[in-house]
């Protein structure tokens, strides 16, 4: 269901015949509907990512309504929407769009393992516009996705960038940090201390302050997530210098 542009000519054409069709109202939604997968296909193509995310979310609606929530053309709108805010940089509303696009998805059936990649974006979004709630329920899913019963080892869902310090990539110096941690149920970090460094003191600080703002799988009692400590994760800082 990726968006696609569409031939210069055709786009002319479209553009052409949908000035005079919405302007003037449609009594049949799905030609509009038809209409308006041209109006996002166009705008995409040109890069008006804004006009793109307009005519997606009025699309959607109308999709809604007289498609239903599983249909391929109400997908479509929600997956355009999303992509539209991704490429204005909007994170806020990209972690929203994405939200909604991964229930719809769902609930029209979609597997999960199709569905992880959509919730890792929507967690990275809304981390980095302040949403935890929308992090914290799209970790939890995963979390029940691949099923996180204890023993097993969480996994990263939002891992931001450990910044190399310069003057030590520069001199080449590589190291590991082995880091102790616990997380709620929710994933995010509450407690973590450096636990083993190589070489010793030099790349503690800068791990440690990067994975404080880490955001895990929680584990589950019973399907449910919970608190757990305990956990161990090394981070490596590797220059690629041969």
């Amino acid at each position: 269901m990726a968006l696609r542009a569409i031939g210069t000519t055709r786009l002319s054409a479209i553009a052409a015949i949908l000035g005079v069709v919405l302007l003037a109202g449609c009594d049949n939604p799905q030609a509009e509907i038809k209409d308006l997968k041209s109006v996002v296909q166009l705008n995409y193509g040109a890069h008006k990512y804004k006009e793109t995310a307009k005519a997606a979310t009025d699309g959607l609606k109308l999709a809604l309504a007289n498609l239903g929530p599983k249909n391929p053309d109400t997908l479509y709108f929600a997956q355009a929407i999303s992509e539209a805010y991704t490429q204005l940089g909007d994170k806020k509303n990209a972690a929203v769009a994405l939200n909604r696009e991964i229930e719809l998805r769902a609930g029209a059936g979609q597997p999960e393992d199709k569905l992880q990649s959509r919730r890792t974006f929507a967690i990275k979004f809304a981390e980095e516009s302040g949403d935890r709630a929308t992090a914290a329920k799209q970790a939890v899913a995963i979390a029940k996705a691949i099923d996180m019963k204890r023993g097993k080892d969480p996994q990263p869902v939002y891992r931001p960038e450990t910044k190399y310090p310069v003057d030590l990539y520069t001199r080449g110096i590589q190291g590991d940090v082995t880091v102790s941690y616990s997380i709620d149920a929710s994933g995010a970090v509450l407690q973590a201390k450096v636990i083993k460094a190589t070489p010793k003191d030099v790349f503690d600080s800068i791990a440690l302050s990067s994975f404080l703002t880490w955001r895990f799988t929680p584990m589950l009692e019973n399907g449910v997530p919970v608190k757990s400590a305990g956990h161990e994760f090394t981070i490596m800082f590797r220059t690629g210098k041969n």
